[in-house]
């Protein structure tokens, strides 16, 4: 018998981009949301202060 690991669903202390898997960067607060940003693929999350709101998801041009 395989013993399966357990899921760590601790809150990871970076957030990867879901295009080409590089940590993104904090920029600001936007709206009262925090706008991280992937500087490769140019992928914009805006994150409210809230934990119950949910999280945009938008494009900007790559730098």
């Amino acid at each position: 018998m395989t013993k399966i690991p357990m899921v760590d669903d601790a809150t990871p202390d970076t957030l990867q981009c879901t295009t080409c898997l590089l940590p993104m960067q904090y920029q600001t607060i936007k709206d009262d949301k925090f706008l991280w940003q992937c500087f490769k693929c140019g992928k914009q999350y805006l994150i409210s202060k809230n934990m119950d709101d949910t999280m945009e998801e938008s494009w900007s041009p790559p730098r």
